[in-house]
């Protein structure tokens, strides 16, 4: 199932970094802007990890703190 999410698709650039023939090389984003990017990144890899265990079997709750229960009493 995938969700559609409204965010913008734009990065808020304040200033570019060029090169000698006017290419832009870099730019300069204020702290929150990266900020709100790197929040974006860690959404990302939070959803691709939830992908990559899709596959995995589940396991019922009781069951498991059981088994973790019986690890912890030594």
């Amino acid at each position: 199932m995938l969700a559609k999410l409204k965010q913008k698709n734009t990065v808020t650039v304040k200033q570019y970094v060029t090169d000698e023939k006017g290419h832009k090389v870099a730019a300069i984003l204020d702290i929150k802007e990266l900020a709100r990017i790197a929040d974006l990144l860690e959404d990302l890899s939070d959803l691709k990890t939830i992908e990559g265990r899709v596959a995995e079997p589940s396991e019922d709750y009781e069951a498991y703190s059981r088994k973790r229960k019986s690890r912890l009493h030594v």
